[in-house]
């Protein structure tokens, strides 16, 4: 049997639709930078639960990206977690490959 191959732009609306408006999912916001980056936590529905965490673009900053979402996705009892981020220059790359 044969499935029909979506497009990443159909992906990317499908999981979008999914994520809207949910309760289930940690949403991580990341601002990338060339040394440090910085993130903000929330929920789909606008509750914001970490305002500002700094974290160094290296594999010590993005474990402690990753422990620090896991710890609040546990306390606020939620499923899944997704992490977005804007492509900046080549700063962006070493986060996004981890």
């Amino acid at each position: 049997m044969k499935f029909p191959v979506l497009s990443r732009q159909k992906q990317f609306c499908q999981f979008k639709r999914q994520i809207n408006g949910s309760d289930q999912y940690l949403v991580v916001g990341i601002d990338v930078a060339k040394d440090k980056h910085h993130a903000f936590m929330g929920t789909a529905r606008g509750r914001s639960l970490l305002r500002k965490l700094i974290f160094a673009n290296d594999l010590k900053g993005f474990h402690e990206l990753r422990m620090q979402a896991e710890a609040i996705k546990s306390q606020n009892t939620l499923s899944e977690i997704v992490f977005g981020l804007e492509p900046t220059g080549n700063y962006h790359k070493p986060l996004g490959a981890y």
